[in-house]
Protein backbone atom coordinates (compact mmCIF):
# COMPACT_ATOMS: atom_id res chain seq x y z
CA UNK A 1 0.00 0.00 0.00
CA UNK A 2 3.12 2.22 0.77
CA UNK A 3 4.39 1.80 -2.21
CA UNK A 4 1.30 2.73 -4.03
CA UNK A 5 1.00 5.65 -2.38
CA UNK A 6 4.60 6.52 -3.43
CA UNK A 7 3.33 5.87 -6.63
CA UNK A 8 0.46 8.16 -7.10
CA UNK A 9 2.31 10.80 -5.07
CA UNK A 10 4.72 10.87 -7.73
CA UNK A 11 2.11 10.60 -10.69
CA UNK A 12 0.67 13.71 -9.24
CA UNK A 13 3.56 15.75 -9.34
CA UNK A 14 4.58 14.83 -12.92
CA UNK A 15 0.70 15.67 -14.07
CA UNK A 16 -1.37 17.90 -11.58
CA UNK A 17 -4.57 17.72 -9.55
CA UNK A 18 -6.47 18.32 -12.38
CA UNK A 19 -5.77 15.56 -14.50
CA UNK A 20 -5.63 13.11 -12.07
CA UNK A 21 -9.36 14.01 -11.16
CA UNK A 22 -10.58 13.60 -14.43
CA UNK A 23 -8.54 10.43 -15.37
CA UNK A 24 -9.79 8.69 -11.85
CA UNK A 25 -13.25 9.37 -12.36
CA UNK A 26 -12.72 7.91 -16.11
CA UNK A 27 -10.79 4.96 -14.43
CA UNK A 28 -13.49 4.30 -12.08
CA UNK A 29 -16.58 4.02 -14.94
CA UNK A 30 -14.34 1.43 -16.41
CA UNK A 31 -13.08 -0.32 -13.72
CA UNK A 32 -17.14 -0.80 -12.66
CA UNK A 33 -17.99 -3.35 -15.50
CA UNK A 34 -15.49 -5.32 -13.86
CA UNK A 35 -16.42 -5.35 -10.36
CA UNK A 36 -18.76 -8.12 -9.53
CA UNK A 37 -21.71 -6.89 -8.02
CA UNK A 38 -21.47 -8.14 -4.71
CA UNK A 39 -18.08 -6.81 -4.18
CA UNK A 40 -19.57 -2.84 -5.63
CA UNK A 41 -21.39 -2.08 -2.16
CA UNK A 42 -17.91 -2.15 0.09
CA UNK A 43 -15.43 -0.43 -2.62
CA UNK A 44 -17.86 1.96 -3.17
CA UNK A 45 -18.77 2.63 0.91
CA UNK A 46 -14.81 2.40 1.35
CA UNK A 47 -14.47 5.06 -1.50
CA UNK A 48 -16.95 7.47 -0.59
CA UNK A 49 -15.69 7.11 3.13
CA UNK A 50 -11.86 8.13 1.92
CA UNK A 51 -13.27 10.79 -0.53
CA UNK A 52 -15.36 12.41 2.03
CA UNK A 53 -12.80 12.24 4.83
CA UNK A 54 -10.17 13.75 2.82
CA UNK A 55 -12.76 15.83 1.13
CA UNK A 56 -13.35 18.05 3.60
CA UNK A 57 -9.78 18.06 5.38
CA UNK A 58 -9.43 21.72 6.77
CA UNK A 59 -12.45 22.77 6.32
CA UNK A 60 -14.28 24.85 8.53
CA UNK A 61 -17.46 23.34 10.01
CA UNK A 62 -19.59 25.31 8.03
CA UNK A 63 -17.89 24.43 4.62
CA UNK A 64 -18.09 20.79 5.92
CA UNK A 65 -22.06 21.05 6.06
CA UNK A 66 -22.12 22.90 2.83
CA UNK A 67 -20.12 20.43 1.15
CA UNK A 68 -21.83 17.55 2.59
CA UNK A 69 -25.27 19.24 1.67
CA UNK A 70 -24.14 19.06 -1.73
CA UNK A 71 -23.12 15.02 -1.84
CA UNK A 72 -26.02 14.36 0.01
CA UNK A 73 -28.09 16.13 -2.53
CA UNK A 74 -26.10 14.29 -5.33
CA UNK A 75 -27.18 11.00 -4.08
CA UNK A 76 -30.48 11.67 -3.47
CA UNK A 77 -30.47 12.45 -7.36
Amino acid sequence: MKDMMGKMSTMMEGCGPEMMMDSMTQCVGMMFQHIPKEKRTDFVLKTVATLLDQGTAGMSESEKKEFLGKVAEKIKG
